[in-house]
């Protein structure tokens, strides 16, 4: 309980803060592990079933957790610094309402400073009061020392200020950047052709057309559309199937899907041979390895 409760304040957040020198690990670490032959396991915005989602003691949990991968998402602020969150307004996760009497607000339309002011913590449990957004660097920062992985999803900002932040921090491929925006992906593939991406899916449309709900599965047009991208991976939902999985394959690509917190799921999706697992409880998706016969 004592380490709980440390995890749980700012001073402890800013702690873990390390320099960025701290950080540099060996080029394309996250090359080496889109490689690996085994199920990749992934901290959905850290271990949030037990933490605050997209916050330094999430980001921890999930180490300490042993996933290969923790996930995060980032907005831009006002001031164009990259903020994490997932939500597109910042009511559910922060006390913006009670700080500043704002509802239903983004991100993008506080300042750095007045983002700085609220709480992200204290919503999950009161032992978390206290906890601040981080940066995307300071986020970076933390997960990726002592050898931490991030699956880093874009939500708003151009390709031009990722970038930065992973060159600023030397971590261009020691971690793995994706998006539903497939037109940042290919900004990205522009701005920083090395750094590997992985595409999220399914979207809206496709090549410019609507996709209807029959045609949200993984298949081998979504693929084909990828493949376009210079992607290294799909990041889907549970409609996928062992055709589309296959296909993946053939093609180079690794399959991940989200967000799996069954036992049953988890059970059937590796059997299937999916490549990665986005989960809430990396603890459960380990043990749905364990047990695969």
């Amino acid at each position: 309980m004592n380490t709980i409760k440390l995890l749980s304040t700012a001073a402890f957040t800013a702690a873990l803060i390390f320099t960025a020198s701290d950080s540099q690990a060996a080029d394309g670490r996250a090359v080496e592990l889109m490689k690996t032959d085994r199920p990749i396991v992934v901290a959905h915005r850290g271990f949030s079933m037990y933490a605050p989602e997209n916050t330094i003691p999430s980001y921890m949990w999930g180490k300490w957790a042993a996933a290969d991968l923790v996930e995060l998402d980032f907005y831009t602020s006002k001031d164009g610094t990259l903020f994490c969150l997932h939500d597109g307004n910042l009511n559910r996760t922060t006390d913006v309402k009670e700080k500043f009497d704002i509802e239903n607000t983004a991100l993008g339309n506080l300042t750095d400073e007045q983002l700085r002011q609220l709480d992200a913590g204290k919503w999950k449990a009161p032992i978390y009061k206290g906890t601040p957004l981080p940066t995307l660097e300071e986020a970076l920062t933390a997960i990726q020392a002592d050898g931490g992985m991030t699956l880093a999803e874009h939500k708003t900002g151009s390709a031009e200020q990722c970038a930065a932040v992973l060159k600023k921090l030397d971590c261009v491929n020691d971690l793995v950047v994706q998006s539903f925006n497939w037109n940042f992906l290919a900004d990205m593939q522009k701005v920083l052709p090395e750094q590997i991406t992985v595409a999220l899916g399914p979207i809206g449309t496709r090549d410019g057309v609507k996709v209807p709900k029959e045609k949200m599965a993984l298949d081998k047009e979504w693929v084909d559309s990828m493949l376009k991208l210079n992607v290294k991976g799909a990041a889907w939902d549970s409609r996928v199937t062992k055709e589309g999985i296959e296909y993946a394959h053939e093609k180079g690509l690794k399959v991940f899907v989200y967000t799996i917190d069954n036992m049953q799921k988890a059970q059937e999706l590796l059997d299937m041979d999916v490549d990665a697992i986005i989960t809430n409880n990396p603890a459960l998706i380990w043990k749905a390895i364990a047990l695969k016969k």
